[in-house]
C-alpha cells in the first residue's frame, strides 16, 4: 500500500505527462485522485481514532479498554433500529 506522499508524487508525475501531451494519462491520474481522497480519509479516521482513545485515558479509562470499545457500524444500527419498533404506516 503506497503512503500518501507516494500518491502525490505519481500524481505530479502523471501531472506532467499530462502537461507533456499524454492523454492516456488522464485515466491514471483520476485514478491517484481517488487514492490520496481515500488515503486522506483514512489517515483523518486513525487520527480521530487515536484522540477518542487519549480522551479516554486522560478521564481515567485503560488504555486496553478504550482501545476496545467498537463503534457499531452503519448496518449494525440500521438492524437495531429494524428489531427495535415495527411501524405500520397505514393505520
Amino acid at each position: 500500500m503506497a503512503t500518501l506522499a507516494q500518491l502525490e508524487e505519481q500524481k505530479r508525475e502523471l501531472e506532467e505527462k499530462l502537461d507533456a501531451g499524454d492523454i492516456s494519462a488522464e485515466a491514471a491520474l483520476a485514478r491517484i485522485d481517488a487514492a490520496i481522497r481515500s488515503r486522506t480519509k483514512k489517515i483523518q479516521h486513525s487520527q480521530q481514532r487515536l484522540a477518542a482513545v487519549r480522551n479516554a485515558v486522560e478521564k481515567g479509562m485503560s488504555v486496553e479498554q478504550a482501545k476496545a470499545v467498537k463503534p457499531k457500524t452503519a448496518a449494525q444500527k440500521k438492524a437495531a433500529r429494524r428489531t427495535d419498533k415495527s411501524v405500520n404506516r397505514f393505520e
